[in-house]
Parts: C-alpha cells; structure tokens; sequence
C-alpha cells in the first residue's frame, strides 16, 4: 500500500488554557532546560548558553524511544512573548516543534504544534504514531498547567 504525501508527513496540534499571563508561560516553555518539570520523556537538558535566542541549541536527555536517547532542539523561530519554534535531530527523526502562547481572558492559550515526517519505514507506522504523540502532548501540557498554575 502506497501512502499519499499527506500521509507521510504528520502535524499534531493540541492546546491548553493556563491561568498565568503569557509572558510568564512564554519565557518558561520557551526555555528547554525546563522541560524536564513538565514533559515527562525528557529527563535531562544543556545548553552552552543562559539566554534563548534565535539558535540557540539544547542538549536533551529522553526516555529511550526507538532506539534514541538524545539528541539537539534548535531555536529556528522566535518571537518573544508569542512564539518559539525548535528543530529537533533524534536520531533519523527531525521534529519541528512550535509553542505560542496568545492571551486568553486572564490567562494564557498555550498551542503545542509537533510536525514530523517518518523516515523509511517508519512511515508506515504514521497513524499509530500520530495518535501517541497527541495523547502524549494532552498529558505534557496538562502537567504545564498544573506545574504553572501550583494545582499539583
């Protein structure tokens, strides 16, 4: 079976609301090295600099999956207080993952947008993989918003 270009590649979306000002859940999710309080596969992160900025490169630690470990979170987009773009290298997976953070109310609406194509025969596997990401940026970001909120 054949898999049509749409197939191949793969974009997840989900989104969350947090009662904090933008700013401060911009500048937090903005900087990797927090990730590990929140995204529960990544376990370690370093970067050679303090501040992030465009091209700024991370240094992440992850639950082993699929036979990757580690790899690097590139700053290919920033936009302070509203969008943070990272190009990921994990192993034969480069994932494009964008965070924008837009008022809401009171509040923050946070998007966590995760782009990838498959490589080999990887692909096959898109729908299943689609899903666990989705299911896995759900439970990311509900633990955003606990952690920012101090509900937890």
């Amino acid at each position: 079976m054949l898999l049509t270009p749409e197939e191949v590649g793969m974009r997840i979306e989900r989104n969350i609301s947090i009662a904090r000002p933008p700013a401060d859940v911009f500048s937090f999710i903005a900087d990797v090295r927090n990730d590990p309080s929140w995204h529960t596969d990544v376990l370690e992160v370093h970067s050679s600099t303090d501040v992030v900025q465009m091209g700024t490169v991370f240094d992440v630690k992850v639950k082993p999956s699929m036979g990757v470990s580690g790899g690097t979170m590139t700053v290919t987009r920033f936009e302070p207080g509203g969008l943070i773009e990272f190009q990921g290298r994990m192993g034969k997976m480069a994932p494009t993952v964008t965070n924008i953070c837009e008022p809401e109310g009171q509040g923050t609406r946070v998007t966590r947008r995760v782009e990838l194509e498959p490589p080999g025969v990887i692909r096959v596997m898109t729908p299943l993989i689609k899903r666990t990401i989705g299911k896995s940026n759900e439970g990311f970001l509900a633990n955003l918003k606990r952690l920012l909120e101090g509900s937890g």
